[in-house]
């Protein structure tokens, strides 16, 4: 029988060199982080996931609501993916204000009138967010850049450019 091109195996097209793991130790640090600030999250089921080396070289981390699919399979409203390779070189004080910022994207909303919760995302110019600044000022912030500057070799104009 003649070769047939066609039937032979190809490389996976969709090969990614990123990888995802749920992390304990986020989650831990959450919990913390939700009583101590007393952040109401209903009854929405959150996600916390390392990306592994980095979501991007300019992303520190990223919020996201689950997608009917992934609310299927993992029964998470929303996840929260983080750079493993910045989280291992913080402080627990700077993961905490990392995930204060995550956190406050949060916004379960009860409908009366169909008696059922819409998970939505609240946006960054929300209040709570200058409350951060107030409080606990932009230092946290500053760090995270920093870090992941050093971590990619970035220069000044790029670091200004890494976001959470």
């Amino acid at each position: 029988m003649a070769d047939n091109e066609f039937l032979e195996p190809k490389p996976d097209v969709t090969h990614t060199d990123k990888q995802l793991m749920e992390s304990p130790e986020i989650e831990e640090i959450a919990k913390e982080v939700i009583e101590t600030h007393q952040i109401e999250l209903g009854p929405a089921q959150i996600g916390y996931l390392l990306v592994y080396p980095n979501i991007s070289k300019q992303r520190a981390a990223k919020f996201m609501k689950a997608t009917r699919e992934v609310k299927h399979y993992s029964g998470n409203d929303y996840l929260i993916e983080i750079s493993g390779d910045l989280w291992d070189m913080l402080d627990k004080d700077t993961k905490k204000m990392l995930l204060l910022h995550q956190l406050l994207h949060v916004d379960p909303v009860f409908k009366a009138k169909n008696q059922e919760w819409k998970m939505q995302i609240r946006k960054p110019d929300f209040a709570d967010y200058y409350e951060i600044n107030d409080k606990f000022g932009n230092e946290w912030y500053k760090t995270i850049q920093a870090t992941v500057s050093s971590l990619h070799d970035l220069d000044p104009r790029q670091e200004g450019k890494v976001t959470v």
